[in-house]
């Protein structure tokens, strides 16, 4: 991503060869169309051949741009991520979700999220690391037995972590749309969740209150906007668990080849995690049956 600006207006620039040009221009036929509508999507700027991707050859290589007009607001401090916002956020993937039941569009060209590279455990997961390709094995095949239906998979933003998350007064924009697919809608709303137990957790209290806290606060506003069928809340802690290992295998991905102290010791927590499958301490039997109220 690149910076630039315009008189007084300030703009960003994406330059990638992440996806194929098909699969690239449908994530940013979406993004447009979720702009059009109202909701939280950044604006994407035409080029002056009414194209919103350009493409520039350079060095012998093909190198594709979008451009975005800076969405409005500023990345939320720690403190913020609290109740009040995630329930804003929750209506925000709420709204998302149910008018993206209506898109037209070429979503043929948006993948299921299994197709995708990053989930390949198979592939990146070392032959060492038996009990986590056991766990990761187990996983996957749960996965492969949730049933799909119109009201609990489509198409997601797939990252909203708290980077991709812009808060102004009264809006909420959510960016880099580059990772969308076509997921269970409930994903969408456990990567949050997920992110700020990893990143804004600041050791007052109970984390296990706080991401209740959380849950409880993106589900209900969620709710305002989209429903999903109570019994699919099962699968909550599933989700969790998926968003768990999608880590590590990005950790595995992006960063085994040079590990210093830090590192390795990041690697063999997430494995300690992974392998004692800790997050059932936090994702409740409880916590799923008051979530369930909230959805019915």
């Amino acid at each position: 991503m690149f910076s630039c600006s315009s008189g007084h207006k300030r703009y960003f620039v994406r330059v990638t060869n992440y996806k194929t040009i098909v699969e690239q221009q449908a994530e940013v036929d979406w993004t447009v169309w979720l702009h059009d509508k109202g909701l939280a999507a950044p604006e994407v700027l035409f080029s002056k051949r009414d194209r919103s991707i350009e493409s520039i050859t350079y060095k012998d290589k093909e190198i594709r741009m979008v451009v975005y007009r800076e969405a409005p607001g500023e990345h939320a401090k720690k403190k913020e991520w609290n109740k009040e916002t995630f329930e804003r956020l929750g209506e925000e993937i709420g709204r998302i979700h149910s008018m993206s039941k209506l898109y037209q569009g070429n979503t043929r060209a948006i993948n299921d999220w299994h197709m995708n590279d990053e989930y390949n455990w198979r592939k990146y997961i070392p032959k060492v690391e038996k009990r986590v390709r056991e766990t990761m094995e187990s996983i996957f095949r749960d996965l492969e037995a949730v049933p799909k239906t119109n009201d609990t998979y489509g198409l997601v933003h797939g990252d909203v972590w708290l980077e991709n998350v812009l808060v102004e007064s009264n809006k909420l924009t959510l960016i880099d749309y580059q990772d969308c697919e076509k997921h269970f809608l409930l994903f969408d709303l456990v990567v949050p969740v997920y992110s700020a137990m990893e990143y804004s957790f600041d050791g007052n209290g109970s984390i296990v209150k706080y991401v209740h806290e959380l849950t409880k606060a993106i589900f209900q506003g969620y709710a305002r906007e989209c429903s999903l069928p109570p019994s699919y809340l099962d699968h909550l802690l599933l989700m969790f668990r998926l968003k768990e290992v999608a880590d590590y295998l990005l950790m595995h991905i992006y960063g085994h080849e040079v590990r210093g102290e830090e590192e390795e010791r990041l690697f063999n927590l997430y494995r300690i995690k992974i392998e004692q499958n800790h997050l059932q301490y936090l994702i409740t039997k409880e916590l799923v049956e008051e979530l369930k109220a909230l959805a019915v």
